[in-house]
């Protein structure tokens, strides 16, 4: 067992209680408002962080889903049933997560539910899910043993760390680059996705001259950039979380480490960006949003005016998206059968059933010319092919990349 899978089974291989076994989560659970639901409402809902280190993309994917709901409701429903969202916030607390998720599933009678950007507590409720018999769509929470193999209920919208590691692996490959660095944090995002890397580089026969890992939480990072520099990188690529993503790239810059700088995902936050401040500028990003396509530039604008301009990132795509496919297939015969009579549980198999044979999906995230793949055996909805677009940072805001500069400086 790898040192992810080690850590995950350590957060979350414990009993989880379906009564209240704590004071903490009681009082986390009593202070969410109680929603009355009508007879026969189709009930989605959103377990996320929405308060912790990853509230912006919590925050975000409420906003996406509500844009999706609201807009199948002004049109009357799904066959004259109303669409109601229920918004949890599941912190980062994987006890919460699976204890919310079963208040979702047992009180407020839900149909399926949408979130899971951090590891930890999207492990825990993939798990719990899968008991229940929950259908439960994930979202950036990127370890590959999410969906490799895949489970009976949970569906992954957001790439695989090794769908990233691959992206950026042929990137480096194709514009020419030889020697490059890993730097990731010790959580399992960061153990993943550098792992991830590391085996694609290796594979492409790109010499990985130096791989460090930090502790989240450590301040000083001069010890693991200095053995980067001492490498001498032609590309630096960082698997971080937001503030040590930062800093990072403080860090770098401090140590005048002249490498390219390919940041993951998690450069997407506002939050990174802010951290790093000047010293971002010119990093590159993996984003999975094309801006150039006319769809989601209207789709952003539709969020801009509701919502306030947000950049048009893959957490704002994929939850929109989720919650489409969650509208289309709660609309199918079979499914809306089983809630006319009021049964729940068939409700729920029937719509796990239709994800399976929708097949492609055509959504927000992707090229033009990608789709959403789900089947009986897969379960992983993003391909690996013509999903990921390069963004770089400039001025903490994240633009489309100007490719044209990144060759090796030899």
């Amino acid at each position: 067992m790898n040192q992810t899978l080690k850590f995950l089974k350590q957060a979350v291989d414990v009993r989880i209680k379906k009564v209240l076994g704590s004071c903490a989560v009681a009082f986390a659970i009593s202070a969410l408002p109680l929603t009355a639901f009508a007879a026969n409402d189709i009930v989605l809902g959103l377990l996320d962080d929405m308060s912790s280190v990853a509230a912006e993309t919590g925050q975000d994917a409420l906003h996406a889903m509500q844009i999706a709901i609201d807009a199948v409701n002004s049109r009357g429903g799904i066959k004259g049933h109303k669409v109601r969202l229920v918004s949890y916030d599941g912190k980062q607390d994987p006890q919460l997560t699976s204890t919310l998720l079963t208040r979702f599933a047992e009180e407020d009678k839900g149909l399926a539910l949408i979130g899971g950007n951090p590891a930890v507590p999207t492990a825990a409720a993939i798990r719990t899910a899968n008991e229940l018999k929950l259908p439960y769509f994930s979202l950036s929470a990127a370890t590959d043993a999410f969906t490799n193999p895949s489970t009976p209920y949970h569906f992954r919208f957001g790439p695989a760390n090794s769908q990233d590691a691959l992206a950026v692996t042929n990137f480096i490959a194709e514009r020419g680059f030889k020697r490059v660095a890993i730097i990731n944090n010790s959580l399992p995002y960061g153990l993943d996705g550098g792992g991830a890397v590391s085996r694609a580089l290796k594979a492409k026969g790109l010499d990985v001259v130096a791989h460090e890992t930090y502790d989240t939480n450590a301040t000083d990072l001069s010890p693991q950039v200095l053995k980067i520099r001492a490498a001498n990188p032609e590309v630096v690529v960082i698997w971080p979380y937001p503030a040590d993503g930062g800093r990072v790239l403080r860090t770098l810059a401090q140590y005048k480490v002249d490498a390219f700088r390919v940041v993951a995902r998690i450069a997407l936050y506002e939050t990174m960006r802010k951290i790093a401040a000047e010293t971002g500028d010119g990093a590159l990003v993996t984003n999975t949003v094309d801006v150039t396509r006319p769809d989601v530039q209207a789709f952003f604008k539709t969020f801009a005016a509701r919502w306030g301009e947000k950049p048009p990132t893959m957490y704002i795509a994929m939850a929109y998206d989720a919650a489409m496919v969650a509208i289309e297939v709660a609309g199918q015969p079979e499914v809306l059968a089983a809630i006319n009579k009021n049964d729940i549980p068939g409700a729920r198999a029937a719509f796990k059933e239709a994800v399976e044979r929708i097949g492609k999906f055509k959504g927000l995230q992707g090229k033009a010319s990608a789709s959403y793949q789900f089947g009986p055996q897969q379960h992983q909805g993003p391909p690996d092919k013509d999903w990921f677009v390069w963004m770089e940072i400039k001025d903490t805001k994240i633009i489309n990349a100007d490719l044209s500069r990144v060759i090796p400086r030899r």
